[in-house]
């Protein structure tokens, strides 16, 4: 009896958490647009500007794009502050910013697309459409199908701060994909990556004999008149209205040059777009696939795109779905989008993050509501507090946390927790030491399993580097064997900063190395 007392009790758990999930799904079948919140209170347009001038004030933003959708036409899109801190220039809604993993919206629908059109399945293998594709465990290589690939739920990391920089091409970065970490089993658990995305451009232009970018642009960019949005960085910084990256630096936000540092993960993180443009992809969204009364994506697939797939819970969802102070709860990574209720609402939206810009993307399908906010810095917070307090105005909620001062607290403690690392990191050096071996004996060649391929240890003006396909990285001693490395770039970013050990053997010989990011390598000379 106690058994099943208990097992009725975990039903009625699992019923509860079930339920919620179903309103949402509900609402996304509803398909087409909703009819209008009986008490849906006016937007008040400038008062909304007063808001945001503030928070720009306040988190020193140089430059904001934004864009408010709601019953099926843009009723508010202006910029705010400037393009570049430097050398100014106002930024209006069609200036161009790099919209990073918004990009993943487009990929899902251009899946969603075929899929309508019967040249791809949700179920297939991904090695139907490119054979020569391998996951990192082999028994998943021919397991692992699309929709695992599009819902976060492959299990592999990622190799953002790895080897992406040194892959030559799209194809030959998915090539790669096979060394990856395999963090998870295979549809065990949520787990956010970018390569997946990547994969599935692959897929895509196998079935469609065009790049991802050009498929993109001719199913969804032109015919819905997005006519400022590309998929190349070089197009859209030398655009006159063009904003500029900027990073946090001690002395403020400084300008960097507009580089899409992950060339081979397009499909992922590398459309650029403006605030207008995005809009006209909202209402696209809320008008469930429709634009100009034609059907651009089948029914079906449109709605099955936007349904909850993965529940964002474990280590890879960071805090949860659940966030009572926020608001949220029972968040879910669907294709493309996140799905989660929002103060009682569905909130289907996204973000996005590259060097020098955040952007955030939401609507509500029962409210047709939509919200776009660009950045122009690394600061990801603050674009999350303006879509909020869009969101919350339009409405009409009251009682919710100041998000300006919810995030500006949350970026100070992320701010804090950073340095701490760094100082702890610091802590630790041992001071005064010198390399094992001479800096001669280190140079040479070597090799990995197949990530990075053969690389070769040099000296450079009397401090060591190690060249890897297209990039060169400086070593700077630490103490003993082990150096930190910086990619030589145009800029420093120090989150992709790692350390390099070397090894001795008992010969005395410098062996090998090993990469702090999970990589080790063998001398073959």
């Amino acid at each position: 009896m106690a058994q099943s007392i208990g097992r009725l009790g975990r039903g009625f758990r699992l019923l509860a958490l079930l339920l919620p999930l179903v309103a949402m799904e509900a609402q996304v079948l509803a398909g087409g647009r909703p009819a209008a919140t009986a008490a849906a209170p006016r937007f008040d347009a400038a008062a909304f500007d007063a808001k945001v001038a503030a928070m720009m004030r306040d988190w020193r933003q140089p430059g904001l794009s934004i864009a408010i959708v709601k019953g099926g036409r843009i009723i508010h899109e202006r910029g705010f502050g400037v393009r570049n801190a430097e050398t100014g220039g106002p930024v209006d809604a069609h200036t161009e910013f790099g919209i990073a993993s918004l990009t993943k919206s487009f990929a899902a629908a251009s899946v969603a697309k075929l899929v309508g059109e019967g040249k791809l399945e949700w179920d297939a293998p991904v090695t139907r459409y490119i054979p020569w594709f391998q996951m990192p465990r082999d028994r998943d290589t021919n397991e692992v199908t699309l929709r695992d690939l599009l819902a976060m739920r492959s299990g592999i990391g990622s190799s953002e701060y790895s080897f992406r920089r040194v892959s030559t091409d799209r194809r030959d970065h998915v090539r790669r994909v096979r060394y990856l970490q395999q963090v998870h089993p295979l549809r065990s658990e949520y787990l956010y990556t970018t390569d997946s995305y990547t994969v599935i451009g692959e897929v895509i232009a196998s079935v469609t004999g065009m790049p991802w970018e050009a498929y993109a642009g001719a199913s969804f960019w032109t015919p819905l008149g997005m006519a400022r949005t590309n998929a190349d960085h070089r197009v859209a910084r030398a655009d006159p209205n063009a904003a500029s990256p900027h990073l946090t630096k001690p002395a403020g936000f400084q300008p960097i040059e507009w580089i899409y540092e992950d060339e081979a993960a397009q499909p992922a993180g590398g459309v650029n777009s403006t605030a207008h443009d995005l809009a006209l992809w909202l209402q696209f969204q809320l008008a469930g696939g429709v634009a100009g009364g034609k059907r651009l994506i089948a029914e079906a697939p449109f709605r099955e795109s936007h349904m909850p797939q993965t529940l964002m819970r474990g280590e890879g969802a960071k805090d949860g779905p659940d966030s009572p102070a926020e608001g949220l709860r029972f968040g879910s990574y669907a294709m493309g989008w996140t799905v989660q209720d929002y103060r009682g609402h569905t909130l289907i939206s996204h973000s996005g993050g590259i060097d020098g810009f955040r952007t955030w993307m939401g609507y509500l399908p029962a409210d047709d509501i939509g919200v776009v906010v660009l950045g122009n810095t690394d600061q990801g917070m603050m674009p999350l507090a303006v879509m909020r307090t869009a969101i919350d105005d339009l409405l009409g909620l009251t009682g919710g946390p100041d998000w300006n001062r919810f995030m500006l607290d949350r970026a100070q403690r992320a701010t804090e927790s950073g340095r701490k690392k760094l100082a702890d990191l610091e802590a630790a050096r041992i001071k005064g030491t010198q390399p094992d071996r001479p800096l001669n004996d280190h140079l040479g060649t070597f090799a990995d399993r197949g990530a990075f391929g053969t690389v070769k240890v040099g000296l450079d003006a009397g401090h060591l580097v190690i060249d890897a396909g297209k990039m060169r990285y400086d070593l700077e001693h630490w103490h003993h064997e082990v150096f930190k490395a910086r990619p030589r770039w145009p800029y420093e970013v120090d989150s992709r900063n790692f350390f390099v050990t070397f090894t001795v053997d008992p010969g005395a010989k410098i062996s090998g190395f090993d990469f702090s990011t999970g990589y080790s390598f063998k001398r073959t000379d």
